[in-house]
Parts: C-alpha cells; sequence; structure tokens
C-alpha cells in the first residue's frame, strides 16, 4: 500500500486500499493504525479536510476498528 505525506501535527502519512478498504495511518509516534471497513469515499475527505487529524478523531478513529502495526 502507498502511503501519502501529509501536513499534520501528529500523522505523517495516510494509505488506502481500494480492494481490501484499509486506510493506514502512521503517526509521528511511529505507531501504524490499519482501519477496516472504509469507503473511498471516506478516504477522499480525509485527504481532503482543512485539519486531517480533526477528520481523522471526528470521522475515523470514532467509527472504524483499527489494529496496531
Amino acid at each position: 500500500m502507498n502511503r501519502y505525506p501529509v501536513k499534520d501535527k501528529n500523522i505523517v502519512s495516510v494509505g488506502y486500499n481500494e480492494i481490501t478498504k484499509i486506510l493506514e495511518i502512521e503517526f509521528k509516534l511511529q505507531a501504524i493504525h490499519h482501519y477496516h471497513g472504509v469507503s473511498l469515499d471516506e478516504f477522499v475527505n480525509l485527504m481532503k479536510a482543512p485539519i486531517i487529524e480533526k477528520h481523522y478523531f471526528n470521522f475515523v478513529y470514532s467509527k472504524y476498528l483499527f489494529e496496531v502495526s
């Protein structure tokens, strides 16, 4: 999965796999979260958000199950 660098206080990069519907978020604390069942629209909304971290907490973290790698 390719991750795209983002300009954010705590998030380094974001990736998405359209086939498996997994959203991958890399944090500055060197943790990577994999969120399952995320739609392409949600990924696009996250990437277009003016403040990615705020969108992440409001629409991803509170809604989807994740694994840490």
